[in-house]
């Protein structure tokens, strides 16, 4: 090895260790503050689902408590009412520190929920008080954006890894959770070190979280593996029903209700009528001891069935608390249901179901197998884990958390959702118009604006450089951790006021006397072409120049004025039709009419 490669290959090191150095108190503050509010909301609901089975005359409060929980949201917490919606829409795009205010709303609203006899979980609840204090953390500590980002995600780790006890899954859940298909590895030591300090504070606290255990697992075979992915498949339509489901109900509500604080009272009254109609109280609350005998004996086939209807009815008509727990519940009990028609044990079908469910409805099928393998132990996990692939299959693109972002489709057909949100792509879904591209294209002026929205007077600035440049600074400090040049430039965009920037990822090109490039991996090669599009007044976009000469050395810069940017809109709608007329000619268009 060269003298010079030694250095490249200690500085790297170096940079990698002082990096860690940061993150390692950082972190384990994450994991002491959603730790401790862990052990805290599950004192809370054990105390609360003890007062409810001995006082069950309190159930007949829940609608007049759930106005309570609205009242309260809607005059203290309507920053924070997205909740877990709220933490993946900041880490996707962050803009501003979530109000401390969501830890006691969350904890509180939780808390009543569970006393008066609503089906709800605790997830959601720990992923929020896990969050919402790690965001404290950010101006004490004056982080950038990306540093919030996986402050965030530590945070969505240590709650998840505390109250279910399981800290290898919650790390993964942390970055697995923010896209389908797309997974955050910059996040990934400080996502392990808050969620294993973060289960061994809830554990200091004197806090035990519940044990089950699958009693037979058979050896793998054909038979097995059949049986396995059968159940998977099973268990990602559930899945996906129950999220569909919460979700319609939530608009169905909202739609007939205006008050918002009003709104839980409707799901209080079905859900008290239904409790005493039936006379048990087995499918509100958590619904731990049914989890339990899931693994033990059979059970009624429907309990499955019940449980989700009394589940989507609390949480989509406004009560709060988290869907994971009821989810091991369908989950279990389904796959206690499935081991009359499935050749596995009945205890393991409930163990893959307690996963599986979680995997589909929730798009994490690493931290659901991460999980299951930590419960139940390997053997059962290697079943786990192919229902848990095929849940997540099955499910298509639906979730319970509609900020979730689809980074890879989960299928070829399904590549045009990537990059968007699930809300976004439920809206369009459930909102087309019909109307034909062509009279949608009639209505896009030049500069792919609706109604003839005038921008004659912004002008467009491209830079194209490698994907490997750097930015340089002159502090030997920030030498250590350096920029890429692209994240610099936006940075830079954003301060000069420039209204909007772009920088593109291409999938192959080429640089001026450089060899051709392609992007045919997960991993982008080094000198993989990018371009930064800028677009806004031209005296902002001159100062950006002025400003960033010394920098931009190394890239290519093309100017367009108005008239140009006009001439340059009218080529790429011209691209944009005929990729349309393609589109139809392969059948991935509307059908013709006749049809």
């Amino acid at each position: 090895m060269s003298e010079t490669s030694r250095r490249r290959y200690l500085s790297e090191q170096l940079r990698l260790l002082l990096d860690l150095a940061r993150w390692i108190p950082i972190s384990a503050v994450v994991g002491v503050l959603a730790g401790s509010a862990s052990a805290l909301l599950l004192v809370s609901l054990n105390f609360a689902t003890n007062v409810r089975e001995s006082h069950k005359w309190i159930i007949l409060l829940l609608a007049p408590v759930g106005v309570l929980v609205g009242l309260m949201y809607h005059y203290l917490g309507r920053s924070v009412e997205a909740g877990n919606n709220l933490l993946l829409e900041e880490i996707h795009d962050p803009k501003s520190v979530i109000p401390f205010r969501m830890t006691p709303l969350i904890l509180l609203g939780t808390f009543l929920t569970h006393l008066f006899g609503g089906s709800a979980g605790r997830e959601g609840t720990a992923l929020q008080t896990g969050a919402s204090l790690a965001d404290q953390l950010t101006r004490p500590l004056r982080l950038v954006p990306r540093d919030r980002r996986i402050l965030l995600m530590a945070g969505i780790s240590a709650g998840f890894g505390s109250v279910f006890g399981t800290p290898l899954a919650g790390a993964i859940f942390g970055i697995e959770v923010l896209a389908i298909g797309r997974l955050s590895y910059e996040a990934l030591a400080p996502c392990m070190i808050a969620a294993f300090v973060g289960d061994l504070v809830t554990h200091a606290w004197g806090v035990h979280h519940t044990l089950y255990r699958v009693t037979s697992v058979p050896q793998m075979n054909i038979k097995g593996i059949l049986a396995a992915m059968a159940a998977g498949v099973a268990f990602g339509l559930v899945g996906m029903a129950f999220a569909k489901v919460t979700h319609a109900i939530a608009h169905f509500v909202r739609r007939r209700i205006a008050f918002a604080p009003l709104r839980p009272a409707v799901g209080g009254i079905l859900v008290s009528a239904a409790v005493f109609a039936l006379g048990t109280t087995k499918y509100i609350g958590l619904g731990i001891p049914t989890i339990v005998a899931s693994f033990d004996h059979k059970l009624p086939i429907y309990d499955w069935a019940a449980k989700f209807l009394f589940t989507a009815v609390t949480l989509g008509s406004g009560f709060k608390g988290g869907e994971v727990t009821p989810l091991f519940y369908i989950g279990s009990t389904l796959g206690n249901a499935l081991s009359g028609i499935l050749p596995l044990p009945s205890s393991l079908l409930a163990g893959m179901g307690f996963v599986a469910v979680f995997a589909g409805a929730a798009n994490t099928p690493i931290a659901s197998t991460l999980m299951a393998v930590e419960l139940f132990g390997a053997e059962a996990g290697a079943y786990a884990a192919i229902a848990c692939v095929i849940s997540y299959l099955f499910s298509g693109h639906s979730s319970i958390y509609q900020a979730q972002r689809v980074g890879k489709s989960k299928h070829l057909s399904m590549n045009l959702d990537e990059g968007m949100s699930l809300a976004v792509i439920t809206k369009m879904r459930n909102h087309a118009s019909g109307e034909d591209e062509a009279d949608l294209l009639e209505s896009i002026n030049d500069f792919g604006y609706v109604q003839g929205s005038d921008m004659e007077h912004l002008s467009v600035l491209r830079l194209y450089f490698s994907a490997s440049e750097m930015h340089s600074s002159g502090s030997w400090w920030k030498r250590l951790a350096p920029q890429s040049l692209g994240g610099y430039l936006l940075q830079q965009a954003k301060e000069h006021g420039i209204e909007q920037a772009l920088l593109h990822r291409v999938i192959g090109g080429y640089l001026k006397n450089e060899d051709l490039v392609m992007d045919t991996g997960e991993i982008p090669p080094a000198r993989l072409p990018q371009c930064l599009e800028l677009v806004g007044e031209e005296e902002d976009l001159q100062a950006f120049l002025k400003h960033n000469r010394d920098r931009l050395t190394k890239v290519r810069t093309v100017f367009l004025r108005g008239e140009e940017a006009r001439i340059e809109a009218a080529i790429e709608r011209g691209e944009l039709e005929q990729a349309l007329d393609m589109e139809h000619a392969e059948g991935f268009g509307k059908p013709d009419k006749e049809a």
